[in-house]
């Protein structure tokens, strides 16, 4: 087997993972109750597999394909169309094997894979619990802490580092807020806190500040289903339109953003 192809295959698949766990945490963010939890599972999926095979890429396999007579070597097109690789409750075994690492939370790990085969399988959650809740929660305390531990990175980082609309979300203190309100009002704890930023926390404040006046006769629900109320679309064009309200050089700054943005993504 090609040996520059195999040694790709890590880093593919962390960098895919990252970009999806991203994507089904701000799913949950905003109250996408089904496939946040479909998208957050097959993220851990992809990002286990990676870690495991930064060891050998053959490690995620749990079937290669057979030897065949007029075949000389492995190839990646055998392995994708002939091998099997390992399921998402067979990979914390593995992981531990090849790693040494263990999962802290294995029964919530496994528990939030149930709940992913059975809206897969049968679209009917057995459990009553709202899922974008489930699913920020499995992101902050089963997946990231993991993710941290191997290659020293955060969705979060995935989130304030990206210069689309996904950074207005801590400018702002919106991504602040949303926490805040599935988490509760106290459950910022102190890795959250080191990854949001001490800025996050002054903008959700000065947020508050200003909101307050306009909604101070709301009730939590009501506030709550604000908060997640805006879709991708509109929470874009907040963005664009604070953008259009910011000093002449920000386009200026825009293109440093990207270019950092783009110089994280190779390092990752």
């Amino acid at each position: 087997m090609d040996k520059a192809s195999m040694n790709d295959v890590p880093r593919n698949m962390r960098r895919t993972g990252m970009l999806l766990f991203r994507n089904a945490f701000m799913e949950a963010l905003q109250g996408d109750k089904l496939m946040c939890v479909v998208h957050a599972a097959h993220a851990a999926e992809i990002l286990l597999k990676a870690r495991i095979a930064q060891e050998h890429p053959l490690l995620i396999f749990s079937k290669l394909p057979k030897a065949s007579s007029n075949q000389g070597t492995l190839t990646m097109v055998d392995l994708l169309e002939k091998g099997r690789t390992l399921s998402y409750e067979e990979l914390p075994d593995q992981l531990w094997a090849t790693t040494g690492i263990k999962l802290d939370k294995a029964e919530q790990y496994n528990k939030f894979g149930r709940l992913r085969n059975q809206l897969i399988h049968l679209a009917m959650p057995t459990n009553s619990e709202r899922m974008d809740k489930l699913t920020i929660h499995y992101s902050l305390e089963v997946l990231d802490p993991l993710i941290e531990r191997f290659w020293g990175r955060s969705v979060i980082d995935f989130i304030t580092k990206d210069p689309d609309y996904y950074a207005s979300f801590v400018q702002t203190g919106l991504l602040e807020d949303i926490l805040r309100n599935i988490l509760g009002i106290d459950q910022i704890d102190q890795r959250l806190r080191r990854l949001l930023g001490n800025n996050s926390e002054k903008a959700w404040k000065k947020l508050n500040e200003h909101l307050n006046g306009q909604y101070e006769f709301a009730t939590d629900e009501e506030w709550q289903n604000w908060n997640n109320s805006k879709t991708h679309k509109e929470l874009k064009a907040d963005y664009e339109h604070w953008l259009a309200l910011q000093p002449k050089n920000q386009q200026t700054m825009q293109m440093e953003d990207q270019d950092n943005w783009n110089a994280f993504l190779q390092s990752f």
